[in-house]
């Protein structure tokens, strides 16, 4: 698959970005350090990202509960729309690089997937590293569809409507859950929505080239610290569990891909469409052009944000079999 040379940006996402500059002279954020500790960049990511999850949609419910996962006690919240219950679940995983990120930095995201899609909303607050490295953050995340799937009716949820989805690490995990409960057998997910996901530890392929040198906010240099505070060794790069271009892709469940234009990972999303569709996988591609990695909470702003759930939505109510 090849992509038009197009690389001009979206006007809106020129405001927003400017917005975000706005946004760190407004709260007084100090630089950060060449090289931030895990915590400093949490904390950093929590404050530039509150203005973008203001003015919140309403939700017919709000819940907030915890489950037993392998490493102790998960934090999940569940986002009801105005649907009969039970009502189909989309367990959700944020992005962040598995180290920043939380429900809260990817909350007004998460409501809007809830209403488009007709879908409670399980997102889940996975251990992040490097506390928690590989494969904790993914072993949460398999106890959550686990949860969901043996347990969801006590959350008023339709055990056998089961989509997962996630965001950039969050698609990592989503993907790498989607395989290992395949290897499993008895998967229950019938739906796979990945958002510009990072799929392989390879930071050579063209889109790196194009975009990472951090002019449209992730950059290479960043992601090669994510991965380091994520994967123990050599090894776990060699895992498909971790990096899932290296997965026999066969027999997952209809699936969506949507990378961003301007983004150093967008080439991930590319290969990955390729290998899913040699691999009989179904599989739904968009390239949303001029936005950049991260666009799906910036729905303040940007309309292709919103395309980008209502795209979403579509495909999960299709694999779901919803009206």
């Amino acid at each position: 698959m090849s992509e038009a040379a197009d690389y001009s940006i979206d006007p809106q996402m020129a405001q927003a970005m400017e917005r975000m500059i706005k946004i760190v002279e407004e709260e007084g954020l100090p630089p950060l350090p060449l090289d931030p500790t895990p915590p400093e960049s949490r904390v950093r990511m929590e404050a530039e990202r509150s203005w973008w999850n203001q003015d919140l949609p309403e939700m017919a419910d709000v819940r907030e509960e915890h489950i037993e996962g392998p490493n102790g006690p998960i934090r999940v919240r569940l986002l009801y729309p105005n649907v009969p219950r039970p009502a189909p679940a989309l367990v959700y995983f944020h992005g962040g690089g598995w180290v920043v990120g939380s429900l809260e930095t990817h909350h007004r995201a998460m409501r809007y997937l809830a209403l488009q899609s007709g879908c409670a909303v399980v997102a889940v607050d996975y251990r992040l590293a490097p506390e928690n490295k590989f494969p904790a953050p993914l072993q949460d995340c398999v106890a959550a569809i686990e949860h969901v799937r043996d347990n969801g009716q006590d959350w008023g949820l339709d055990t056998a409507k089961i989509a997962v989805g996630g965001d950039s690490a969050g698609a990592n995990l989503a993907l790498g859950s989607a395989l290992a409960m395949r290897d499993k057998g008895g998967s229950p997910i019938r739906s796979l929505t990945l958002f510009y996901g990072c799929f392989d530890r390879d930071l050579e392929d063209e889109s790196h080239t194009l975009f990472g040198d951090g002019s449209f906010g992730l950059s290479t240099a960043s992601m090669r610290w994510y991965w380091n505070h994520y994967l123990r060794d050599d090894a776990d790069a060699a895992n498909p569990l971790a990096c899932p271009l290296k997965a026999d892709l066969a027999g997952l469940p209809p699936t969506q891909l949507y990378p961003a234009g301007l983004d150093p990972l967008r080439d991930d999303s590319i290969l990955m469409h390729d290998r899913m569709k040699a691999a009989g996988v179904p599989v739904d591609y968009k390239l949303y052009p001029g936005v950049c990695h991260a666009f799906i909470n910036l729905t303040r702003m940007v309309d292709q944000a919103h395309e980008l759930i209502d795209d979403a939505a579509t495909a999960i109510r299709r694999n779901l079999a919803l009206r």
